[in-house]
């Protein structure tokens, strides 16, 4: 004999840890349908007593309604299966979609509802029949999702926490401590190839409140697009999402630096409307709690520093197209393949400006801060760094004779700004650099011809205001 109790524990664990969700309940409460969107099954469980007759009464039964059945599901059904506690019932010539099974006990009970992850999650203490009953019966999707075991977000949390530990430690092993060395996302770094960022971007963050804000949201709405969306479309919503996100970030700000799951957060907020807009299942308290949510997410993000309003809202915007076409190709909608068109479109207008815009040399502004903080080892690692990577320009060569000058001797400076005139013969601002190491050599013949060349292509005021001091004292 099997306990009531046992009973109802083992079916919330079994709608816990997988695919199946509560369909519906007889008034007696000892006939419960559950049912897979991704098996595609519905399995009844029978507490009352059946005898062989009664068993096939309820088998024709099924058969003869099968249509309204779906129809009030909304879903096919390829498969029943009958599961009658506390009982051993056999039938002969059974249809072949459906199945009796008799669990006489417990152990045979869990066997039919079989939870892959349970025993590795599930510390619980027992609770009240009533408890049970409560979250198994409960018909809110938001609770029914948070009841649910979602593998896929909690991956997501974990590589997103890993990542800040990552972060963390990274400057016990580099000299150049920076949030784009480890893999922030910048205009710079994305038009000279490192298209990764994109993705890598997503999985860090500033700091721990940024990470524990985030996560915390993740978790919510992880859990909920898991339930109403299949795994790989989760996956893809979030990181596809996210991938939106950091186009539009790029597309309209070239000068700071992206980090964050903010926009894959807000890309399945995109899906939860996509949802509202094609489930057809308009409850007003599941549609509330979205906006609710929404609203608060938005405004507690803007709080924080440095927020990318750019990114949430491309992400927001990739989820809800995401997640549209997934609805219009399952549907075999006729438009699908025409929005799928403009949606690409869209990406490669996108990174046609991104790769149109003027960059900003991110590197030379981390030196140039560290210079003026009067960290000189600092700012030379970062440039070291910089033309390591092939990302060295004038404006470097002009840093790194500085702090040669500084460190050693203005000779030193001069080679180092010389050699960054073979590479780049026209730059004012070497140009102009070397007129003023001309000037303090007493040199006035050389820094007069490299001031010329430095208004040649820049007519700055400082530049002239150079050239009339040299005339006077040549």
């Amino acid at each position: 004999m099997i306990v009531e109790k046992r009973v109802w524990k083992i079916i919330y664990e079994y709608i816990k840890y997988t695919s199946y969700n509560f369909f519906t309940i007889s008034e007696s409460r000892d006939d419960i349908w559950l049912y897979s969107r991704e098996q595609q099954t519905l399995k009844r469980i029978i507490l009352s007593k059946q005898t062989a007759q009664s068993t096939l009464f309820m088998v024709q039964k099924i058969m003869d309604h099968h249509d309204e059945i779906e129809t009030t599901l909304g879903n096919p059904i390829n498969h029943y299966e009958l599961i009658l506690i506390g009982q051993e019932v056999q039938l002969n010539e059974m249809p072949m979609n459906i199945k009796i099974t008799s669990c006489t006990d417990a152990k045979t009970l869990s066997q039919a509802l079989y939870t892959p992850f349970k025993a590795i999650t599930n510390k619980t203490k027992p609770q009240s029949i009533a408890w049970y009953q409560k979250r198994i019966i409960n018909q809110n999707q938001i609770d029914t999702a948070m009841i649910k075991f979602a593998p896929i977000t909690y991956i997501l949390i974990l590589l997103n926490i890993m990542s800040f530990i990552f972060m963390s430690v990274w400057q016990i092993t580099h000299k150049v401590d920076t949030i784009v060395e480890k893999g922030g996302l910048t205009h710079f770094n994305f038009v000279h190839g490192d298209y990764y960022r994109l993705i890598s971007s997503i999985f860090m963050h500033f700091d721990f409140q940024h990470l524990l804000f985030n996560m915390m949201s993740l978790f919510i709405l992880g859990k909920l697009v898991e339930f109403l969306f299949s795994k790989w479309q989760y996956v893809l919503i979030y990181i596809g999402g996210g991938i939106v996100g950091n186009l539009v970030s790029l597309t309209f700000d070239t000068q700071s630096i992206s980090v964050g799951a903010s926009g894959a957060i807000c890309a399945l907020l995109g899906a939860l409307f996509a949802y509202l807009m094609f489930s057809g299942k308009f409850e007003k308290k599941f549609i509330l709690q979205v906006i609710v949510f929404s609203i608060i997410y938005l405004a507690m993000s803007a709080l924080f520093a440095n927020v990318n309003n750019y990114a949430h809202f491309g992400g927001l915007f990739g989820g809800l197209c995401i997640a549209i076409l997934m609805y219009l190709f399952q549907q075999k909608n006729r438009f699908a393949k025409w929005l799928l068109c403009a949606f690409i479109i869209l990406n490669v207008l996108l990174l046609f400006n991104i790769f149109s815009e003027e960059e900003h040399h991110i590197y030379n502004e981390y030196a140039l801060k560290a210079i003026e903080d009067g960290r000189d080892q600092y700012a030379q690692d970062i440039l070291n760094e910089t033309v390591k990577k092939g990302y060295e320009n004038d404006e470097t060569y002009v840093y790194l004779g500085l702090l040669k000058s500084k460190e050693e001797s203005l000779s030193n400076g001069i080679t180092l700004w010389k050699k960054g005139l073979k590479a780049f013969p026209n730059s004012d601002k070497l140009n102009y650099q070397m007129a003023l190491a001309m000037r303090a050599l007493d040199d006035y013949e050389s820094a007069d011809k490299y001031l010329k060349k430095a208004i040649e292509h820049n007519k700055k005021q400082e530049y002239e205001t150079l050239q009339k001091e040299i005339k006077e004292f040549r």
